[in-house]
């Protein structure tokens, strides 16, 4: 439940469908989308293969998204907003019992 509520809040944010962030398309203005998701579920303590099961990949894919994500945080700080919006978002959601 939770997982769906962050990719439709990640969807929102970057203005893409869900198919699209959570498809094989490559095209290059869906990955900060891709990078940002990723990277909020590691901030949210996630490991790689937790990750790459909820995004549909492999555990290498996510690494390599965190990573990006990293990067491009210290780079663009409306990314860096965003990506820290969605570490955040729903974390009452999460907790409830």
């Amino acid at each position: 439940m939770f997982k769906e509520t962050l990719i439709n809040e990640t969807c929102k944010l970057f203005k893409i469908h869900q198919r699209d962030l959570l498809g094989d398309y490559r095209f290059k203005f869906l990955m900060p989308a891709r990078f940002a998701l990723a990277k909020a579920l590691r901030m949210r303590g996630w490991s790689y293969p937790q990750i790459a099961k909820a995004i549909g990949s492999h555990h290498t894919t996510a690494l390599y998204r965190v990573r990006e994500a990293e990067y491009h945080m210290t780079r663009d700080p409306k990314f860096a907003k965003k990506v820290h919006h969605l570490a955040e978002f729903g974390k009452e959601i999460e907790n409830a019992p």
